[in-house]
């Protein structure tokens, strides 16, 4: 009979491990499949707002529309320059880019103040979109 008992728990053991071992291969993979976006600095200079996005994840991110609101302008969504963006933005892995936008006319933005950008992202990896929402403050020199 101890014989039998020791062979099930071995077998329930050896069960248990390649479970917890499955479990947590597939959770780092779904983790590091995704791109994880911060924006580092935010400047308004002559018109122009330009973002530095930083991309933390294992992926590359494309970024098709930028929609931003800021405390005191409100809605200063605009376009992306066609020079240096035209219309949408690839973050590599581990890169940064400078998103250069054209706020709305009439908009101003201050030095100080706080805004949010709605970002629509594509998942290179898993050609999948989700919706983003980053804090930032901006600065006038």
């Amino acid at each position: 009979m101890p014989a039998v008992v020791t062979a099930l728990i071995t077998i329930a053991a050896l069960v248990t491990a390649v479970l917890v071992g499955w479990f947590l291969l597939y959770t780092t993979k779904t983790v590091v499949n995704q791109p994880v976006l911060e924006v580092t600095d935010a400047y308004y200079v002559g018109g122009y707002l330009f973002l530095t996005i930083r991309n933390l994840g294992g992926v590359n991110a494309t970024i098709t529309s930028i929609k931003i609101i800021c405390a005191r302008a409100g809605d200063v969504t605009g376009t992306f320059n066609p020079n240096l963006n035209p219309g949408s933005v690839t973050v590599g892995a581990g890169t940064t880019v400078v998103v250069e936008m054209t706020p709305q006319t009439g908009k101003q933005l201050y030095d100080g103040d706080s805004c949010t950008a709605r970002l629509k992202v594509r998942n290179e990896a898993s050609n999948a979109y989700q919706d983003l929402t980053l804090s930032f403050r901006v600065v006038v020199p």
